[in-house]
């Protein structure tokens, strides 16, 4: 089966060393999309005109990296999860529904991605307590202590 393996990691200065492993696992140049963006200055905000010349580069600059590598089989899905985490991935979605031709366009995998972290979210089951178990809670513990 086809998968489209996306790895969100928190600084574009991995994009050479993502590339480089998943090169030397055997991920052709045309199997893999680094997506890089050109970093840009937004304008000091007003106060920041007044109290200071820095630039906060951390605060502007938003430099987190995406990567994503169509995998056809669980070998190469294993080698693409393996670069990634010894790449200090952040986190890593398999995304077994998404065309890798479409994962070209930035805008709609990082919608994929955000309805995939949602049915995530969503799926996880209710914590439930158990009413009989509530009497029991720090009385039972102090019980043996006497003034």
């Amino acid at each position: 089966m086809a998968y489209t393996i996306v790895g969100l990691f928190p600084s574009q200065e991995y994009s050479k060393a993502v590339s480089a492993g998943l090169e030397n696992n055997g991920f052709k140049n045309e199997n893999y999309i680094i997506y890089l963006e050109e970093k840009k200055h937004s304008p000091k905000s007003f106060w920041s005109k007044f109290f200071t010349e820095e630039i906060d580069e951390e605060a502007v600059a938003v430099d987190s990296l995406i990567v994503s590598v169509a995998v056809n089989n669980t070998e190469d899905l294993e080698n693409a999860k393996k670069v990634f985490k010894e790449n200090s991935v952040v986190n890593i979605y398999t995304l077994e529904e998404l065309d890798f031709e479409k994962a070209a366009d930035l805008d709609y995998l990082k919608k994929v991605v955000a309805l995939k972290a949602k049915s995530l979210i969503y799926a996880m089951p209710q914590a439930k307590t158990s009413s009989s178990d509530m009497h029991t809670g720090i009385s039972s513990e102090v019980g043996g202590v006497s003034k």
